[in-house]
């Protein structure tokens, strides 16, 4: 080797250390890492986390969970206890890709803010701008189980984006009164979960539109396809459809890669398998047969029409966190800003007036925020998702709190995050 190649072949090596070194920094500063010690939280408290999911896995009420803790911006906490599969082949790992199910609508409640401060939307306009057929709507007066028809009358005022951030506008979730808006919902075969089926939340929302409300708009709160209505205001105000519109304007500038509507069949393999409580109480696997709406494995599998604004994204818990990072920093996180500070904080603030929420609770823009709760400081904002997902962001604290399982509408719900909460809180060495 003559002189000039050894000084071509150090450079050469220098270069490669230094793209290295430059694209180690870069995959770094997504995530910042302390010791619960470092900030103000105790390890051995932490650590009961642990034990307490599997006492629910070995009661055969979950499959495991993924958990994740944040303080002043940086992870303090990972766990991943149990099985993604009923044969306990597949533990469960950070990257797996969770179905988020209403932890879906936090992002879309933020997109349509975005929208309100670039001035295609306005938070009062009548949901009928943007969608035909809420032009006019009506109320439900009397419904007939045996052929699912209706009588109806017409409503006062028509549905607003306000309203559907709010869930007041009077559109219901076909669950929450199955033999009721269940069978209406069926029978105008309208989703209330993601379907394999290649059909658009465009025209879906459309049929949405023609059936009756369940009460007057802005009367009362109600869980419902509100934001899956709001995902397709999204997409007529901004002209893009509701998944390209998120992954530029949302989770793209926040450099999230594992939080989206659909995913590449090849990345199957990293979907944890979906389970459902049966009459024992006991959970079983949910087979993978498609059904007249939804299969376990729509995120890699199906059509993959269907961007369902209240419930249709997946992702690991990682990917999640940085979102609810930028939200706990007002609306911007490292140099990338989502939404003005003002706005930000406007989505964790009480938006119902007068109106009841749940006790201990109120509800903000696609969030509900804790007051007088029984366990969580006051202005603690989150929401969960029906495959058993939470999450909550506790500004006062500086705290983030997400935990992943994958049981669809699971009767334990309350009883693990109750233990959740306590374990967190009991942590903190000096709480505010």
């Amino acid at each position: 080797m003559n002189r000039f190649s050894i000084i071509y072949t150090i450079i050469f090596c220098f270069l490669i250390s230094s793209c290295i070194e430059q694209h180690k920094n870069t995959s770094t500063e997504k995530f910042q890492f302390a010791t619960p010690a470092e900030v103000g939280m105790v390890s051995d408290s932490l650590v009961k986390i642990e034990k307490m999911v599997m006492d629910f896995v070995d009661a055969k009420k979950y499959p495991g969970a993924v958990t994740l803790i944040a303080k002043n911006g940086k992870i303090i906490y990972e766990s991943e206890v149990g099985w993604s599969d009923s044969l306990r082949l597949e533990p469960y790992r950070k990257d797996h890709l969770f179905r988020m199910a209403s932890m879906t609508k936090p992002l879309v409640s933020v997109a349509a803010m975005q929208l309100v401060e670039d001035g295609k939307i306005k938070l009062d306009d009548p949901v009928g701008n943007y969608i035909s057929t809420f032009k006019k709507t009506e109320i439900l007066q009397n419904f007939n189980p045996l052929d699912s028809s209706w009588t109806s009358s017409p409503s006062i005022k028509t549905p607003t984006v306000r309203q559907l951030l709010t869930h007041t506008s009077g559109i219901a979730y076909g669950y929450m009164s199955p033999k009721v808006y269940g069978a209406i919902l069926a029978k105008n075969g309208i989703p209330d979960l993601n379907t394999f089926l290649p059909m658009t939340v465009e025209e879906t929302m459309r049929k949405v539109g023609d059936i009756p409300l369940a009460f007057e708009p802005g009367t009362k709160w109600m869980y419902g396809l509100n934001t899956d209505v709001l995902g397709s205001v999204v997409e007529v105000a901004s002209g893009e459809d509701l998944d390209d519109y998120i992954r530029e304007k949302i989770t793209k500038p926040l450099g999230i890669k594992m939080l989206d509507f659909y995913f590449n069949d090849s990345l199957s393999n990293k979907l944890t398998k979906a389970f459902m409580p049966t009459y024992t109480g006991e959970i079983t696997q949910i087979p993978n047969v498609q059904q007249l709406f939804y299969i376990p494995n729509y995120p890699t599998e199906g059509a993959k029409t269907y961007h369902s604004g209240g419930g249709g994204m997946t992702g690991t818990a990682r990917d999640y966190f940085i979102f609810c990072q930028a939200m706990l920093d007002n609306g911007s996180l490292h140099g990338t800003t989502l939404l003005k500070s003002e706005t930000a904080k406007s989505m964790h603030q009480d938006q119902l007036d007068s109106l009841s929420f749940r006790p201990g609770l109120e509800f903000g823009f696609g969030f509900d925020i804790a007051k007088e709760h029984p366990r969580k400081p006051n202005g603690v904002y989150g929401w969960g998702g029906a495959f058993s997902t939470i999450f909550w962001i506790d500004p006062t604290n500086d705290l983030i709190v997400i935990q992943l399982r994958q049981v669809l509408s699971s009767p334990f719900n309350n009883d693990i995050n109750s233990k959740l909460e306590k374990i967190v809180y009991s942590a903190l060495v000096n709480p505010k």
